[in-house]
C-alpha cells in the first residue's frame, strides 16, 4: 500500500512540475538558431567571443566558477551551462547570453510570439567586460 502512495505521489508531482516549468525557458545552444539565423550564427562564429572557452581550456581554469560566468552560456542559471562533461553545447559566449534562453523562442508558432520571448538588456556586457582587464569590446 505505502508502496502504491508514494508511486502515485511521485507520478503526481512529476507531471505537476513538468507542467509548472513547460512556460520557462531555457538555454538550448547556438546550432538551435542556425536553422532561422544561419548568417547571423555564421557571422558570429567568427568573432574570438564565440570561442572564448578555448582561453579557459588552455588555462586550466575550465571548471573555475569565477571564470564561468563570462565564458560560457547560462551558467549559473536554471537550464545554462553545468560543465563541459554535461553540456558542452552552452560553452562560449553565445546567443542567448545577450538574447535570454531559446527554447520558448524556438517553440513560438507567430512571429509576434518569437519576439515576446527575446530580450536585449542594457549593460550586459560590462558584467564581464569591466573585470580582469577584460575592457575591449
Amino acid at each position: 500500500m505505502i508502496e502504491r502512495i508514494a508511486i502515485l505521489v511521485f507520478f503526481v508531482s512529476s507531471s505537476f512540475f513538468s507542467n509548472v516549468f513547460a512556460d520557462q525557458a531555457v538555454y538550448v545552444g547556438m546550432e538551435k538558431c542556425r536553422p532561422c539565423h544561419s548568417a547571423i550564427v555564421e557571422a558570429y562564429s567568427g568573432f574570438k567571443r564565440s570561442r572564448n572557452f578555448r582561453i579557459l581550456e588552455m588555462r586550466h581554469k575550465e571548471h573555475d566558477p569565477q571564470c564561468l560566468p563570462c565564458h560560457t552560456t547560462g551558467y549559473g542559471k536554471p537550464g545554462g551551462f553545468i560543465s563541459v562533461e554535461k553540456t558542452p553545447y552552452l560553452k562560449n559566449v553565445q546567443c542567448e547570453v545577450c538574447h535570454g534562453p531559446a527554447s520558448l523562442h524556438i517553440k513560438a508558432k507567430t512571429v509576434e510570439e518569437k519576439r515576446k520571448t527575446i530580450k536585449i538588456p542594457h549593460n550586459l556586457c560590462t558584467k564581464c567586460h569591466s573585470r580582469h582587464g577584460h575592457r575591449e569590446f
